[in-house]
């Protein structure tokens, strides 16, 4: 049995999550492991900020994870594991944050209050935030090289000319990109290509969950969604080049998968049955031009309309024009005094 099958296993029938151990020392302890350093002056110096030592954040999620069963340890488990052991450890980790909702919906941490899913929605936004997980995940190198060494997300953008390059940054080049990924060892491309993959596959999982149990109040997971498939348009051509088979293996069992596995609406393909399909297909458009036009200014567009799908007239209104709101008042009758 694996790590990942270990914690998801029932840790008491009656309380099949455990304590909720949130003001334990032991969970108070992960946090602070977690938490990077910012710069500070000691003295008559500057002491630089300092990532953590995700070794020992590893460990501590290990240890406290063994006692309790909550989403916010396993999302820091999942970071840790990104720079421990690769995207293929991150997977595994994003696939427990995905079991642990499937099984323990009612009972793993944190809990639904009267159904009010808040505070859980608020510990999964770590999944897709810039200073959290999805932040790591930016930086993280992709697959390693030796004597070369490896490149991140970030690193690609900076080279697409969408990012700017941090002062002092070495930018890296084209040629370097592609050494790397032609010597890096091809299971090792193959298991980062299936990574991305199943990554992709888990993270869609939990957004489809919370749509079904409560739809509109998820967790927002765009973010990391765009991110996964802007890596793995990035590693298509290189892994289809160096280990085509294994590419034709795994489309073949997603395309099993998908004949087996009911497809929801927010997946299904056809004509648009509802504003759920409006967001999917504006979300698939902004994905799109993160990979193949980083610069284009279309997408911000799209985001400002995303957050108007749904809203009714009025709301309409106050958001696109403000001053125009009054008068619709005034017309419609909401706006006379009592």
């Amino acid at each position: 049995m694996d790590t990942t099958d270990t914690l998801l296993q029932p840790l008491d029938p009656d309380a099949p999550c455990g304590p909720n151990l949130e003001y334990d020392a032991a969970f108070l302890a992960l946090e602070t492991l977690a938490s990077p350093r910012a710069e500070r002056v000691v003295g008559d110096s500057v002491k630089q900020a300092e990532s953590p030592e995700w070794r020992d954040v590893a460990r501590q999620a290990e240890d406290v994870a063994t006692r309790t069963r909550d989403l916010r340890v396993a999302i820091h488990l999942a970071t840790a594991r990104l720079h421990t052991g690769g995207f293929p450890a991150w997977a595994e980790g994003i696939a427990l944050v995905r079991g642990l909702l499937e099984r323990y919906w009612d009972d793993v941490h944190p809990a639904p209050d009267d159904g009010d899913t808040t505070e859980r929605v608020n510990a999964l936004a770590a999944l897709s935030s810039p200073d959290a997980m999805l932040g790591q995940l930016r930086v993280a190198h992709l697959v390693r090289a030796e004597r070369l060494g490896g490149f991140s997300l970030r690193d690609l953008r900076v080279l697409a000319g969408s990012v700017k390059p941090t002062d002092g940054a070495v930018a890296v080049t084209q040629e370097h990109v592609d050494s790397v990924m032609q010597q890096v060892d091809v299971d090792t491309l193959v298991q980062f290509h299936d990574a991305i993959a199943t990554g992709l596959d888990h993270t869609r999982a939990i957004g489809h969950l919370f749509d079904e149990r409560t739809p509109g109040s998820g967790p927002e997971l765009d973010a990391l969604v765009r991110d996964l498939r802007e890596l793995q348009a990035f590693v298509q051509p290189y892994v289809s080049a160096r280990a085509p088979d294994a590419v034709a293996a795994r489309d073949a069992d997603a395309s099993t998968d998908a004949e087996a596995t009911p497809v929801s609406s927010r997946e299904a393909r056809g004509p648009i049955q509802g504003a759920a399909d409006v967001v999917r297909m504006l979300d698939e458009i902004c994905a799109w031009y993160a990979i193949h036009e980083p610069s284009s200014p279309i997408p911000p567009l799209l985001q400002r309309a995303r957050s108007l799908v749904g809203l009714g007239f009025a709301d309409l209104l106050k958001a696109i024009a403000p001053g125009g709101l009054a008068e619709f008042q005034v017309l419609s009758g909401d706006g006379r005094d009592a």
